[in-house]
C-alpha cells in the first residue's frame, strides 16, 4: 500500500480537510488534492463513496476511507514514516475526536452567525441541510455564552500544555494535537472575533506555531482523473475478518446503508463485506468495472438494510 499514491478529495476551507493535511505533515507523506466542492451535489466524491459527500475522503488505489478516525488508522497502519499518529491508542485517539466534535460547535455556530448573511441562497440552504439541528434564525454574532464556551476549551487545552510539553501528546505531536489543530486553524483563518480569546492563552498561541511548523506534507493538486486512474490500476488491502459475535455478521453480502450522526453528509450504499468493532467496510462500483472498497468507521456512523 505505501507503494501507491495518497489522494485526498477534500477542499480547504474546512477544518477537518485541515485536519487530514496536518496528519500527511505530520507523517510527512507526498500526497495529492482533489478538490471537492463546497456544497452539494458532488456528483464524483459520492460515486467513490456510494453517496457520503462529507471531506475529507482518502483515496489510495482502491480502498477509500471515509472520515479522519479512518484516515489516521489507515496512515498509521500502513505508512510507517513520520510521527506515529495514535501512539497513546484508541482510547485517547477517541478522546480526542470527541473533544474536538464537541469544540466546533461553538465554533461552527460562531461562523454561521458570521457568514450566514454573506452566503448566496445555495450556499445557506447547502448548510441549512447539513446542520438540520442548528436554529439559523437565532444565531447571532456576538454570544456572551458561546464566546465563554470557546474560551472554556481553550483554557482546558492551555492548561494541558502548561504542564511544559511541547504538544498535546507530550514531546511529539500525535492524533489529539490534529483534533484540537482543526478548530484552531478555523478561528484563525475565518473566525477574528475569537482571535483575541486565543491570545489569552500563551501556551495555546505557541503551541500553534509549533503545528504550523509541521507543515502538511508534500502536496500536488490534481483532477478527478488521477483518482479514476488510482481506482482502475490500485490494489486493495486485506479485509478484516468478521466476528461471529458482531451484531451484524449476518448482513455481510447483503447491500446495506451507511449514514453519519447529526449532520447530514449523504447515506453511502454498496454490499457489505466485512464488519468489526472498528470498521465496516462496503463494496461500491464507481465506474463501469472499477471497484471500491470503502472504509467506514463504527463510532457515529450507523448501518442498515438499504431498501
Amino acid at each position: 500500500m505505501a507503494q501507491q499514491s495518497l489522494i485526498l478529495h477534500q477542499y480547504d476551507i474546512s477544518p477537518f480537510s485541515q485536519k487530514a493535511q496536518k496528519m500527511m505533515g505530520l507523517k510527512g507523506l507526498a500526497w495529492r488534492s482533489v478538490e471537492m466542492p463546497l456544497i452539494a451535489p458532488k456528483p464524483d466524491v459520492e460515486a467513490l463513496t456510494g453517496g457520503y459527500r462529507g471531506t475529507p475522503v482518502l483515496q489510495v488505489g482502491a480502498d477509500v476511507y471515509v472520515d479522519n478516525w479512518m484516515i489516521a488508522q489507515a496512515l498509521d497502519r500502513y505508512f510507517q514514516q513520520g510521527h506515529v499518529l495514535n501512539p497513546r491508542g484508541e482510547l485517547a485517539h477517541a478522546a480526542g475526536y470527541a473533544w474536538g466534535e464537541r469544540f466546533f460547535t461553538p465554533i461552527l455556530h460562531t461562523a454561521l452567525a458570521t457568514y450566514k448573511a454573506q452566503w448566496e441562497e445555495a450556499v445557506l440552504a447547502d448548510r441549512k441541510q447539513v446542520f438540520p439541528e442548528v436554529n439559523f434564525d437565532v444565531l447571532t454574532v456576538v454570544d456572551p455564552d458561546r464566546n465563554s464556551q470557546v474560551r472554556a476549551f481553550l483554557g482546558t487545552l492551555s492548561r494541558h500544555l502548561a504542564g511544559g510539553a511541547a504538544f498535546v501528546g507530550g514531546e511529539h505531536p500525535d492524533i489529539g494535537d490534529v483534533h484540537a489543530w482543526g478548530m484552531l486553524w478555523m478561528i484563525h483563518s475565518a473566525l477574528p472575533d475569537l482571535m483575541p480569546l486565543v491570545a489569552e492563552f500563551a501556551p495555546v498561541v505557541a503551541w500553534y506555531q509549533r503545528m504550523l511548523d509541521q507543515g502538511a506534507g508534500e502536496r500536488e493538486d490534481v483532477t478527478i482523473g488521477a483518482a479514476w486512474e488510482a481506482l482502475e490500476t490500485g490494489e486493495r488491502v486485506t479485509l478484516p475478518e468478521t466476528p461471529p459475535s458482531e451484531p451484524l455478521s449476518e448482513w455481510v453480502g447483503c447491500h446495506v446503508a451507511v449514514s453519519t450522526g447529526s449532520a447530514d453528509r449523504g447515506v453511502s450504499e454498496g454490499m457489505l463485506l466485512a464488519i468489526d468493532d472498528a470498521q465496516a467496510v462496503i463494496a461500491v462500483t464507481p465506474r463501469p468495472d472499477a471497484l471500491a472498497h470503502v472504509w467506514f468507521p463504527r463510532l457515529g456512523y450507523h448501518l442498515s438494510l438499504a431498501a
